[in-house]
C-alpha cells in the first residue's frame, strides 16, 4: 500500500469525502450489531436477555407468575402458533432462493455469458490476460487498477498550472485513495462473500464520478489529453466495481437466505416441541403435583426457546435490510443517508 493511502487511509468505523467530512458506516458497537456481528452470537445474546428477565419476574412474583392457571399458559400457545408460521416463512425463503438458481437452459446460458462477458471487459481495460476468479481478489483487483490509476492523475496534476483543477485532481485522488486503503484493510481480515460486500458498503464511488463530470464540464479548457484518458480509465474502473459490488451483493443476499432458512429450522422445530410439551405439562401440572422448582425451569427454559427463531429472524433479516439499505443506489446516482 502507497504511503498516500496509508497517510489518507479511513479509519475502520467510516470513510471520509476528501473534504473532512465522515461519510460511510457506522462504527464501534453500532457496527457490529448492524453489520460485521456473529448473527447467531446476537441471537443468543437476545435469548441471554430474555431468559433474564423471565429469572428476574419469577424472582419478583414467585409462584404466582408460573401456576397453571396464570396468563404463561397463553403465552405458550400463543408462542406455538407463531413458531408454526416459520414453516410458511422458511418455505418463502427457499422458494426466492430457488427462484434465482433455477430456470430454463437459455436463461441460465444467457446469466452465465453475461458474467463472462464482464470478466473479458474488464480484462481489456486493465491490460490483464486473466483476471482474478474469487470474489475477495476480483475486488482487490480492480481497486489496485483504480489506485494505479489515480497515482497516474496525482503526478500529473502536481504539473497542473489551473489551480481550480489542481484542488478538484486533489480532493478527487484523495477520495479514492481512502476508498482503496478501506476496502484493502476490510479484505484482509477475511475473502468470506460477506467481507466482500462488507468492503464497499460504503463506497459506491458517486462522488468521484461526479467530481469527474465536474472537471470535465467546469475545467475543459485546462485538461490535457493525457489527464483526459486518465480520468476516462478512472470511470470505467468505478463502474466496473459498482457491477461487481452489486453482483457480489447478489450473491450473499442467496447465501445468507439460504442460510437463514436452515437456522430457522434447526431452531425452530425444537421450539415447537418445547411449546408444546410446555402445554402438556400446564394441563397435567393440576391433577399431578410436581415439585415447586419444576415450574420456574420448565416456563424459563420454554419460553426461552420459545422466543429463539424470532431471535434468529431479527439478527438475520437486521443485517440483510441494512445491507440493502446501503447498497441501494447504483453509480452514479446516490441515494439519501440513513442512520
Amino acid at each position: 500500500m502507497s504511503e498516500q493511502t496509508q497517510r489518507d487511509g479511513a479509519s475502520p468505523g467510516g470513510e471520509s469525502d476528501g473534504r473532512g467530512r465522515q461519510r460511510g458506516r457506522t462504527g464501534g458497537a453500532a457496527n457490529w450489531f448492524l453489520v460485521e456481528g456473529d448473527r447467531l452470537y446476537l441471537a443468543a445474546g437476545l435469548l441471554a436477555v430474555v431468559l433474564a428477565a423471565l429469572v428476574v419476574v419469577e424472582w419478583a412474583y414467585g409462584f404466582v407468575a408460573v401456576r397453571s392457571a396464570s396468563p404463561i399458559y397463553f403465552l405458550f400457545g400463543s408462542l406455538l402458533t407463531g413458531d408454526l408460521t416459520l414453516v410458511t416463512v422458511v418455505l418463502s425463503i427457499n422458494q426466492l432462493v430457488l427462484s434465482r438458481e433455477l430456470g430454463a437452459p437459455g436463461t441460465l446460458s444467457e446469466r452465465i455469458q453475461g458474467a463472462v462477458d464482464y470478466c473479458d471487459e474488464v480484462a481489456e481495460s486493465t491490460g490483464a490476460s486473466v483476471t482474478p476468479k474469487t470474489p475477495a481478489r476480483f475486488l482487490r483487483f480492480l481497486h489496485g487498477e483504480v489506485e494505479s490509476r489515480t497515482h497516474s492523475v496525482e503526478e500529473v496534476a502536481a504539473g497542473v498550472a489551473d489551480d481550480a483543477l489542481r484542488e478538484r485532481l486533489d480532493d478527487l485522488t484523495t477520495s479514492l485513495f481512502e476508498d482503496v486503503a478501506l476496502v484493502n484493510r476490510t479484505l484482509e481480515a477475511d475473502e468470506g462473500i460477506f467481507t466482500v460486500v462488507s468492503a464497499t458498503i460504503a463506497t459506491n464511488h458517486s462522488d468521484q464520478l461526479r467530481t469527474i463530470s465536474g472537471i470535465r464540464a467546469e475545467c475543459a479548457d485546462s485538461l490535457t489529453e493525457e489527464l483526459d484518458d486518465l480520468l476516462d480509465d478512472l470511470e470505467d474502473h468505478l463502474l466496473q466495481i459498482d457491477v461487481a459490488r452489486s453482483y457480489f451483493k447478489t450473491v450473499y443476499v442467496q447465501k445468507e437466505l439460504a442460510y437463514l432458512s436452515r437456522v430457522l429450522l434447526y431452531v425452530g422445530v425444537p421450539a415447537i416441541v418445547a411449546s408444546g410439551l410446555a402445554l402438556v405439562f400446564y394441563n397435567a401440572v393440576g391433577p399431578a403435583p410436581v415439585p415447586s422448582f419444576v415450574p420456574y425451569v420448565v416456563v424459563a427454559a420454554a419460553v426461552t426457546l420459545g422466543f429463539a427463531p424470532l431471535a434468529v429472524l431479527f439478527a438475520f433479516v437486521l443485517r440483510l435490510a441494512y445491507v440493502a439499505q446501503r447498497t441501494a443506489s447504483v453509480a452514479p446516482f446516490a441515494s439519501e443517508q440513513y442512520p
